[in-house]
């Protein structure tokens, strides 16, 4: 496929219990740019990462072994009004309106064209997060990842790719931690291992471009033996 997302760090869960079929979708995902995906194969499994992950959009089966996909939806409407896709094996409209009510966003009857899963996630993306900006303004300093500079009290710094990279990861999970290990996965790829050093050296560059006082963060702040967390 030669669709490439315009959101490669949204995290997707697949909740599908055909262990081959949520094998497929996480390779087309993959293939078209995703870079955070998790796998459920049941309900419970389903909420465990829902609620522990930052999950920015579901991909939902109907027919699962504890219960129908529905259950599921109900309970992330609760807290959450991230996208949730439905996928069915039956084209039955009045699954589809079950899955609507329970709060499912759009509707995909197996078996389906994966250029047709890929144009849905985004499509659902761009308009769940149109709130994502190049712009992030804190209290003293302005961060442009268009331009790739941080105004700060008037002075403008210029910031790396490679930290560029750091502060989408962080922004897109604002007010949250982010696990060392998802930074560099993010930022390296597969081989991140080992690039923990020179994390903490980027970080440490940023804060000295956006914060007042680097050694007294109010803005990335480290979160001892868990990760980083940008506060917004």
């Amino acid at each position: 496929m030669d669709i490439r997302t315009q959101f490669p760090n949204k995290h997707i869960l697949i909740v599908d219990d055909d262990v081959e079929l949520n094998s497929s979708i996480k390779e087309i995902l993959i293939i078209s740019g995703f870079k955070e995906i998790s796998c459920a194969y049941n309900i419970t499994e389903g909420i465990n990462i829902f609620t522990t992950q930052n999950i920015d959009l579901i991909i939902l089966d109907i027919m699962l072994p504890d219960g129908e996909g529905y259950l599921l939806s109900d309970y992330i409407r609760k807290s959450s009004d991230i996208p949730i896709i439905f996928l069915t094996a039956k084209n039955n409209p009045e699954d589809e309106i079950k899955g609507l009510k329970s709060g499912g966003d759009d509707f995909i009857t197996k078996p389906f064209l994966p250029k047709v899963l890929i144009y849905r996630i985004i499509s659902l993306l761009r308009r769940s997060y149109k709130e994502d900006t190049n712009i992030i303004q804190l209290k003293n300093s302005i961060i442009n990842l268009g331009n790739a500079t941080v105004l700060n009290n008037e002075t403008e710094f210029s910031l790396t790719p490679i930290e560029i990279q750091i502060i989408r990861k962080l922004y897109t999970n604002k007010n949250y931690i982010v696990s060392t290990e998802s930074i560099c996965d993010s930022v390296w790829g597969i081989d991140s291992y080992g690039y923990e050093k020179s994390l903490m050296v980027h970080i440490r560059n940023i804060r000295e471009k956006i914060e007042s006082n680097p050694s007294k963060p109010e803005y990335l702040i480290t979160v001892k033996g868990l990760g980083y967390k940008l506060v917004i």
